[in-house]
């Protein structure tokens, strides 16, 4: 967990919504939610989904107080270019020209929540609020996350990934580099990144509801993906790098999202 020891303070008091409530979690409560995420992306909970990155993270800790979490996600705040250079992401992505942008990066990860129970729907958007939060609390000036297909075959995922190469293709100054082993260009697979035209087009609902649940709402928020695909052996899936550009938030989710950080 983040040196500061004081995550209350960074975060404030918990978001309530119904029966659930969003926090940062406790350093003593990471093994609780290292339980949780190997049950989600492991298979079970005595598997072993720690990393070097969790000690200096934030975690959000989602569920009924009282009880065992029910979700988690995790976070890191990087103040610079070379902090960015050092993060999660940055193990399958080149993001030196994103580095070089400048401004604090805030990267998400390891979004789950019980595999084994309901409620999801409620729940994340509890996350969201969470996440609204600290970009407020931190002056983050972007979102970034490696967001998955729960497969390592790309084949079935044609449509959504032509769907991603004609619309959701971010600014070449910032478009991150090739450097995992295991990579599929776009182009490659046949995708061509289209223009103006594609884009006011209405995307095809079939190839939409291929994008996983995280992927649709980082796009609604108008973020952009990578121009490749990365295969993870390790987690089983496939992911892109995605990013929201802070400032870009379309207006009317901005006021929304700084209502549900409000509490």
């Amino acid at each position: 967990m983040p040196t500061q020891d004081t995550p209350a303070l960074l975060f404030g008091a918990p978001l309530v919504q119904g029966r659930w409530c969003v926090r940062l979690a406790e350093a003593a409560e990471l093994p609780a939610l290292l339980r949780l995420r190997a049950r989600a992306f492991r298979g079970g909970d005595t598997a072993d989904d720690s990393d070097e990155y969790d000690a200096d993270s934030l975690h959000l800790w989602l569920g009924e107080p009282g009880e065992a979490p029910r979700a988690t996600l995790r976070l890191r705040l990087h103040g610079d270019g070379p902090a960015l250079l050092n993060g999660y992401a940055a193990r399958f992505y080149d993001l030196r020209a994103m580095a070089a942008a400048g401004g604090p990066v805030l990267e998400l990860g390891r979004l789950c929540t019980d595999p084994d129970r309901a409620g999801e729907g409620d729940l994340l958007r509890l996350v969201w609020a969470g996440v609204a939060r600290l970009v407020l609390a931190t002056g983050a000036q972007r979102l970034i996350g490696c967001t998955s297909f729960h497969t390592t075959d790309p084949g079935p995922l044609g449509p959504a990934l032509a769907l991603l190469a004609a619309r959701y293709q971010g600014p070449q100054a910032l478009t991150p580099g090739r450097k995992a082993p295991e990579v599929l260009g776009f182009e490659v697979l046949g995708f061509e990144v289209l223009g103006v035209e594609a884009i006011a087009t209405p995307p095809d609902p079939a190839a939409a509801a291929l994008l996983p649940p995280l992927l649709r709402a980082y796009l609604a928020l108008g973020g952009w993906v990578s121009d490749h695909l990365v295969i993870d052996r390790d987690l089983g899936t496939c992911h892109v790098l995605t990013c929201v550009d802070i400032a870009s938030l379309p207006a009317a989710r901005k006021r929304v999202l700084t209502q549900m950080a409000a509490g």
